[in-house]
């Protein structure tokens, strides 16, 4: 029996939790990457989503906030699983053949258009 596989619309990047952990605790990035010893710019693109979250960051961060560094890898974890099940399933594509009244042709393009399908008049 296979286990369903529930994919969230869009993933969470686990940079989310540390920006909304700044913002409670009235920090900056700046501080938080003097605490921990985060290069800033290695700091902003974590929490930015545009770098995973590595162990020795998860550490730092731990001692930092008192956040286990198993919560920040299980979260990261999470992140990257959750972006290959919606790849895996925006790339899943079905045909569907209909036929469209020529009257209503000029709506079926507009939504060609605005959805990206393909289609064949």
């Amino acid at each position: 029996m296979s286990k369903k596989v529930l994919t969230p619309f869009v993933a969470t990047h686990p940079g989310e939790m540390i920006k909304d952990e700044l913002k409670e605790r009235g920090m900056t990035q700046k501080q938080l990457a003097a605490e921990t010893g985060i290069k800033p710019s290695v700091l902003s693109e974590t929490i930015n989503g545009k770098r995973s979250v590595s162990l020795s960051v998860a550490v730092a961060l731990e001692k930092a906030l008192g956040i286990s560094a198993d919560i920040w890898m299980n979260m990261q974890t999470q992140y990257d699983l959750d972006t290959a099940n919606i790849t895996e399933r925006d790339n899943q594509r079905q045909t569907v053949s209909i036929t469209i009244p020529m009257r209503d042709r000029n709506l079926l393009q507009e939504l060609v258009r605005k959805f990206g399908w393909a289609c064949v008049f």
